[in-house]
C-alpha cells in the first residue's frame, strides 16, 4: 500500500465511524500503486458512489458519480453547457461525462512530499466543500438531465 493510502487508512482507523464508511481496494499490478477507497455521499436522498483515489503521484482524487447515463442525445447540448457553466464557477471541481454518459465530479488535490499527516483532514475538508456544492447544485443538474 502506498504512503498516502496508509496515512489515510490510519486517519480512518482513529474514528470507527469514518473507517466503516469506506471499502478499501488495492489495484493489482498498478505502476502507481493505486488504492481505491469506496464510499458514497448522500445528496437529496440519493447515495452517490464516491471514490478516494490515492497513488504514488503528487495528486490525490475524489470522484463522485452524480448520475449514471446522464447524457442522452436529447439533452446532450443542455447538460454539456450546464457542466461547463459549473466548471467556470467552481474552482476545485471538474464536471464531465465519461464514455457511458455518466456525470462525474472530480476533485484533484495536490499532495506532494512524504509527510501525509494532514491528508485525512484535507480530504474530509474537501468532502465538506463538495457536499455543500452538491446540496445546492444537484437538483438543477438533475432537472436538466431528466
Amino acid at each position: 500500500m502506498n504512503k498516502k493510502a496508509e496515512a489515510f487508512k490510519q486517519y480512518l482507523a482513529e474514528d470507527e465511524n469514518k473507517q466503516a464508511v469506506f471499502q478499501v481496494e488495492e489495484v493489482k499490478e498498478d505502476a502507481q500503486h493505486t488504492v481505491v477507497f469506496r464510499s458514497h455521499v448522500l445528496i437529496e436522498g440519493q447515495q452517490l458512489p464516491t471514490l478516494v483515489l490515492l497513488d504514488d503521484s503528487v495528486f490525490s482524487m475524489i470522484r463522485v458519480q452524480i448520475s449514471p447515463q446522464a447524457r442522452t442525445e436529447e439533452n446532450e447540448l443542455a447538460v454539456l453547457r450546464l457542466a461547463n457553466e459549473q466548471n467556470l464557477k467552481y474552482k476545485p471541481f471538474k464536471l464531465y461525462f465519461d464514455a457511458a454518459g455518466s456525470l462525474i465530479l472530480d476533485v484533484c488535490l495536490l499532495t506532494p512530499g512524504d509527510d501525509f499527516a494532514g491528508l485525512g483532514d484535507e480530504i474530509y475538508g474537501m468532502f465538506d466543500v463538495l457536499i455543500n456544492f452538491l446540496n445546492e447544485a444537484y437538483r438543477p443538474l438533475m432537472k436538466e438531465i431528466w
